[in-house]
């Protein structure tokens, strides 16, 4: 491979959501390229919604506290190199291919049996890393080679199998806790918020804001098996001084989206644990939350046209919350939806959430350009199952997301939120080609 361009098709064409299997094979990995995970301090962080979030708080607090600090989260919206960045510069093409060659050679040795005496087998030996084990091998590498004081991760998918979860952190942090990637993780909410306990280590504290009393509990048991300190962030909120109180409300106050409010303060209950502000809490925590944005999570990317990556039911609801507060503080009273949603989601359940919980005018369905695309046709009689037969609105679908949005645009008039959600692909579509017009 000789150009970044070849390394993310090389990437891609890994199966993205493989069989989870134990971490055997990333631990070797690690070993071979000589264990960078253990060159700097580590904060990991798993949820159903909210992790991206507050890995990024978490990384602006250390960054503002003097810290060189690495940041790593899935998934991506535009480019791969989102995925790994310092400081909040993301690596560049070139050292994105020096990392993907270091571990691809490391990974052909390691099979080839060159690099030690580990068979290539499916038995135990050695297998080829993953999509997201082969990133996070590389982030790890090069996180080290930056000279990282600390780095923030967020992991991919569940917690306990995850690649992330070979890091042993200063603090594990666990968001909201929801039906999310069921096939993978199971069920129930129990069953769920056991794959997120995964991450909790031994003697090492846990930070979580479940928002669900039965995941809750599954923690706090694990957090006891392991003689780890478990800290509920409702609890922890009553012991943050007036000062940090006030910056989270005065936050809270800037933002449209409600959820993050709680992510803030799940944010400084982990850094608060970590002690590692000197004594400048209040200060950092003010700096860092007042820079903080996101893509894709409530971004206006014009007047009246907001774009979210809600996917799931939780996050349905809260964005929910969020478009609503929006309507009533300000001078818009309906919302014309632009809907697309990859097909191993409980698409039927959002979509009623959506309906019942928004007063909404015009929906344009469309899909995401992705083999996991859900036909337009099936969602728009969901739509049509969901909101009031009243004849009072458009239903429209199209193959073409770029053709639906600037359609959506186009018609949206001045009392009426253009609201894009369903899918953080379809997010990441839609930043692309508004920030490339021409193409």
């Amino acid at each position: 491979m000789s150009t970044y361009e070849e390394a993310c098709k090389y990437i891609s064409e890994i199966p993205r959501f493989a069989a989870k299997t134990e971490l055997k094979n990333t631990r070797i990995l690690l070993e071979a390229l000589d264990n960078p995970q253990v060159k700097y301090r580590n904060l990991h962080v798993a949820g159903t919604n909210g992790k991206g979030s507050v890995c990024r708080m978490l990384s602006l607090m250390l960054q503002n506290a003097g810290y060189k600090t690495g940041l790593f989260i899935s998934p991506h919206l535009i480019r791969m190199n989102e995925r790994i960045s310092v400081n909040g510069t993301d690596i560049s093409d070139d050292d994105f291919l020096l990392e993907f060659m270091k571990v691809k050679n490391t990974s052909e040795e390691l099979l080839s049996g060159e690099a030690g005496s580990i068979p290539p087998s499916d038995d135990g030996g050695f297998a080829h890393p993953a999509y997201f084990e082969f990133l996070f091998a590389m982030a790890a590498d090069y996180f080290a080679k930056q000279g990282c004081d600390y780095v923030v991760w967020e992991t991919g998918l569940g917690g306990r199998l995850d690649a992330t979860n070979t890091v042993v952190p200063e603090v594990s942090v666990i968001t909201s806790v929801g039906l999310d990637h069921m096939q993978y993780l199971g069920s129930t909410v129990k069953e769920i918020a056991g794959e997120k306990a995964g991450i909790i280590k031994p003697g090492v504290p846990v930070i979580y804001n479940t928002g669900n009393e039965e995941a809750d509990r599954v923690i706090e048991a694990k957090a006891r098996e392991l003689g780890s300190r478990a800290v509920r962030v409702f609890d922890a909120r009553a012991g943050f001084s007036e000062e940090i109180s006030d910056v989270i409300g005065t936050f809270a106050a800037s933002t449209p989206a409600a959820y993050q409010r709680d992510n803030a303060e799940t944010a400084v209950a982990a850094i608060l644990e970590t002690k590692v502000l000197s004594g400048k809490d209040a200060d950092v925590i003010s700096k860092a939350l007042s820079s903080f944005s996101w893509p894709g999570r409530m971004q206006f990317i014009e007047d009246g046209v907001v774009i979210d990556g809600a996917h799931n039911e939780d996050a349905a609801k809260r964005f929910a919350e969020s478009v609503n507060n929006l309507l009533q503080n300000g001078s818009r009273r309906k919302v014309s939806l632009l809907f697309a949603v990859s097909s191993d989601k409980d698409y039927e359940d959002i979509i009623r959430i959506l309906c019942e919980g928004l007063p909404l005018k015009d929906i344009y369905v469309s899909e995401i350009n992705s083999d996991r695309r859900t036909d337009p046709e099936g969602i728009l009689k969901l739509f049509e199952k969901y909101c009031p037969a009243d004849g009072k609105r458009k239903l429209y679908g199209s193959h073409d997301l770029k053709k639906t949005f600037h359609l959506a645009r186009s018609e949206r008039d001045e009392d009426t939120l253009l609201a894009a959600v369903g899918s953080l692909y379809m997010v990441g579509e839609i930043l692309d080609f508004t920030a490339h017009p021409a193409t």
